[in-house]
């Protein structure tokens, strides 16, 4: 999965949330962005302060530093920056007010990959001579730079937890940047890190939102930063709710409401929080006023069934998933959950007609036919009630947990299969069918299971690539 910008979190589909109706951009960063050459404007206003003194120390860890950036070894280098370091330590020993040790040893440490100590040295150069600062920012930035390019194969492979140790080192080295906060931010909000999250993405929103910084900045990075913080806060507010911070999250939430109040997402993120925090009332509120929106899609329908479902109305739960699968003709979710709705409200009279539909496309799911069972035989069809018991029985597999998790380059769907009458070992095909919006054939993919023990499940996951947005799936059991 993509970190991104506007990412719409895995916590977030648990909640119900969506991202808000804005771009969204790629935070796996092919190449870093440009330096943003702010020092000088800084650099005005740097005292002195403590003057460099050279000693045999220091020039001794001078001349290997000069050495080491010569050379194409990189061993030789390596061994060249660790002498350097042993006579900037030396010097620092011998007089810890001068500062031009201290520097010596933070380049050097850069040298060796050792961030968190180059981090600590420079900091120290900085602090007894200011004017310092004009040569550590740009080494610091530089840093951070050729880190950042480092990581982007990691977030594009999707190793986020090994892209968030490099991408906190260059934090560490230069944090006057929001790129990597706000992708820290989203790695450790989708790792459920809440606090980690939340520091990174409030230092990301002090910068983008600091006029003295972006000052310093050329217009088309200050452009960027901008994007990007549109889309902090709905991140921020994601975190709050995941972190069980309900109060804060409500607050968060109904603030981007008001600041955008025709964004019908982010009304759909505030309902849902309001969901989890039990305040039923206000958020049927929300979702009544959205019902009434003439261009709801079939996902914002699909989203306040959600909701309604959560909250125990099991009515208007049922009026949504049903819009919804009038949108999307073949989205088996929606009409299992229409199905699911109806019969909990006891509306046997309306099951069949989302049954059938949810059957169709999902012929092996015992719980569909119990339902469908349970409906018919309520209302008096004996014959067809025990027809489908004995379609039961018959089942030589049942398809279980099956979820369609929509993606921007095709549909990704998880599920199980419970062998049931089958001689263990056997292998079966899950033929899946994927659709658009009106029940057009978008494309197939297949699934091959080797059947466990009986009574025992196997579970599948499968992708399917294509270009066009994915509204519907179905499948069918070939092969045992």
């Amino acid at each position: 999965m993509k970190i991104r910008y506007g990412l719409v979190l895995t916590l977030a589909a648990s909640l119900g949330f969506t991202a808000c109706a804005g771009g969204t951009t790629s935070a796996g960063p092919a190449a870093a962005p440009a330096a943003g050459g702010g020092g000088a404007v800084r650099g005005q206003q740097l005292a002195q302060g403590q003057r460099p003194r050279q000693t045999d120390d220091t020039k001794a860890a001078q001349k290997a530093l000069g050495q080491a950036e010569l050379t194409e070894g990189e061993a030789e280098a390596r061994t060249l920056y660790e002498q350097a370091l042993t006579s900037a330590k030396a010097a620092i020993a011998a007089d810890s007010t001068n500062p031009l040790p201290w520097l010596q040893a933070g380049t050097a440490s850069i040298g060796l990959a050792q961030y968190y100590e180059a981090d600590a040295f420079l900091t120290r150069a900085e602090e007894l001579r200011p004017i310092y600062t004009l040569e550590t920012e740009a080494m610091r930035e530089r840093t951070w730079i050729n880190l950042y390019q480092e990581a982007s194969p990691l977030v594009n492979a999707g190793e986020h937890e090994a892209a968030a140790v490099v991408f906190e080192k260059a934090n560490v080295m230069y944090d006057r940047r929001p790129e990597i906060m706000v992708t820290l931010g989203q790695i450790y909000a989708q790792l459920r890190r809440h606090d980690e999250a939340l520091k990174h993405l409030d230092g990301a929103l002090a910068i983008v939102t600091d006029s003295a910084r972006l000052a310093e900045m050329d217009s088309a990075t200050v452009a960027a930063w901008m994007d990007m913080g549109k889309e902090i806060p709905f991140t921020r507010a994601s975190v709050l709710a995941d972190a069980g911070r309900f109060e804060e999250a409500v607050n968060s939430f109904q603030a981007l409401v008001d600041q955008n109040p025709g964004d019908i997402a982010m009304r759909r993120n505030l309902a849902a929080i309001l969901i989890q925090t039990g305040d039923t009332t206000r958020a049927f509120q929300v979702y009544e006023e959205l019902m009434a929106q003439p261009t709801l899609s079939n996902l914002d329908f699909y989203a306040i069934g959600v909701g309604y479902y959560q909250g125990g109305d099991y009515t208007r739960a049922a009026t949504a998933f049903k819009g919804a699968a009038d949108r999307a003709k073949k989205d088996r979710d929606a009409l299992e959950m229409w199905t699911r709705s109806l019969q909990i409200d006891s509306a046997y009279a309306q099951v069949p007609a989302a049954a059938e539909q949810w059957l169709a496309l999902d012929p092996n799911n015992q719980n569909g036919m119990l339902i469908l069972a349970q409906a018919v035989n309520h209302e008096g069809d004996e014959a067809q009630a025990t027809a489908l018991v004995h379609r039961i029985e018959a089942l030589p597999v049942v398809v279980n947990d099956l979820q369609l998790m929509r993606r921007e380059d095709g549909a990704r769907v998880t599920g199980s299969v419970l062998n049931k009458t089958m001689a263990p070992g056997t292998q079966i095909t899950l033929g899946f069918t994927f659709y658009d919006a009106a029940g057009n054939t978008l494309g197939t993919q297949a699934a091959v299971i080797t059947l466990g023990q009986k009574d025992m499940s196997e579970t599948f996951d499968i992708m399917y690539t294509s270009t066009a947005k994915v509204d519907g799936y179905g499948y069918t059991v070939l092969g045992g």
